[in-house]
């Protein structure tokens, strides 16, 4: 953590700044809860909080602006985000290997890097410039780990796993383990050797106790700038496209792929050779069948899966069965009647 004037945010994310431009900021917060020294930020529906907040500077859209110290920018929230990464900058450990880590003498460890306590970076291995590695983490036979990554604590990568540059895995990630390849013979399931590796790029982050599995015969991929959630599973062979997000508990089975800037729910279920095109979004709880595709920029929800203008048009007819059914008991009974009245004739 770190301070800086509201004139240095404002010129950090290219905003305009209206009001004291000397003023210190060391933390942010949100509208509700910032104090003095905070930087908060507003989207349009929100302005009218702005009077009252205690924060000591603001993001603001364009357009009417509170008499405080603002800094006006196109889009806050995207400003507000970057202004707290520079902001919070967070502080890495001093470089070197602490005693009780294990490095093979062949492993490769460029300048700056971390090793944390009881941290095992096997025969092989090469660990990029400046680097941290946490306590308790595992760096497999022969993987690569790119510039300034950050590996927290019982993070395991499998042997030949590969990171790009700026990777953050946090505590618990198992990368590389064996996919779930199995054929039956008619009496056993026998296993499939998994020989294939992960390779995941740069700007990455991956959330806490997710695992990716190695390729079967080829390689799992994830793109540059993915993003995913804490408590996921990707399979053997997927393929997750530049600056896609997966969010929590969801599952991506064998072979299928998630194409650029697409969005995936909570708790969605992918089957194996599925396909979601450059930035379709499959929405929460979703259930995607085997082979499945959700094309390009189209919403799905629902299982199994299907536009979501369907879904809405569907919801409206459920609402409505319970008149409909009325209306049906209605229909018979004066069906029964009149047919009652034509038998008497």
């Amino acid at each position: 953590m770190q301070t800086r004037t509201a004139r240095e945010i404002a010129d950090y994310v290219g905003g305009t700044l209206h009001g004291d431009e000397t003023v210190a900021l060391h933390t942010v917060g949100s509208l509700e809860r910032a104090g003095p020294g905070a930087l908060a930020y507003a989207e349009a529906a929100y302005l009218p909080r702005v009077p009252a907040t205690r924060a000591s500077c603001v993001l603001v859209p364009p357009g009417e602006r509170p008499e405080r110290t603002v800094i006006v920018v196109d889009r806050p929230r995207v400003a507000f985000a970057r202004a707290a990464q520079w902001l919070l900058h967070r502080d890495r450990p001093a470089p070197g290997v602490h005693p009780t880590a294990i490095v093979a003498p062949d492993a490769s460890l460029a300048d700056g890097v971390h090793v944390g306590a009881w941290s095992i970076v096997e025969a092989g291995a090469a660990v990029g410039r400046g680097t941290v590695i946490h306590p308790g983490c595992y760096v497999g036979r022969g993987s690569r780990i790119g510039d300034d990554c950050l590996l927290f604590p019982n993070v395991v990568l499998y042997a030949a796993t590969e990171l790009g540059d700026r990777v953050t895995i946090h505590a618990g990630v198992v990368i590389g383990a064996d996919g779930f390849g199995f054929v039956f013979d008619g009496e056993r399931h026998i296993k499939i050797p998994q020989v294939g590796h992960v390779t995941v790029g740069s700007d990455v982050e991956i959330g806490a106790n997710s695992c990716i599995d190695r390729g079967a015969l080829d390689e799992t991929v994830v793109d540059d700038g993915a993003k995913i959630d804490n408590l996921c599973q990707i399979a053997h062979n997927v393929r997750i496209g530049t600056h896609a997000i997966i969010s929590s508990q969801t599952g991506i089975a064998g072979s299928s792929t998630v194409g650029e800037h697409a969005t995936i729910g909570g708790q969605v279920g992918i089957a194996d050779y599925c396909r979601i095109d450059p930035r379709g979004i499959v929405g929460a709880q979703c259930g995607v069948p085997s082979r499945k595709r959700v094309p390009a920029g189209e919403v799905y929800w629902g299982t199994p899966a299907r536009p979501l203008r369907n879904i809405k048009k569907q919801q409206f007819h459920l609402n409505r069965l319970p008149q409909m059914a009325a209306d049906l008991r209605r229909l018979q009974a004066e069906i029964e009647d009149l047919k009652a009245r034509l038998d008497r004739k």
